[in-house]
């Protein structure tokens, strides 16, 4: 695969649009600790969507796990 660069630019516009909402959801718990809330959103950015997506994106994540 050669290099493309309006791939390129589409990630990094899928990453600026999902740095720039991760705060969207925290207006509605203000109330929290800052650490609550980041401990949230970590658990769902760092275990729970990589998981869902893997699992969506590929036809068997253990085996592709396994040989990588």
């Amino acid at each position: 695969m050669g290099p493309n660069p309006a791939l390129g630019v589409f990630y990094h516009w899928v990453g600026g649009f999902a740095s720039g909402t991760f705060y969207l959801p925290f207006r509605r718990v203000r109330a929290w600790a800052w650490e609550t809330y980041w401990l949230v959103g970590g658990v769902f950015s760092w275990i729970l969507v990589p998981w869902i997506l893997g699992l969506t994106l590929t036809q068997d994540l253990p085996q592709v796990l396994r040989e990588t």
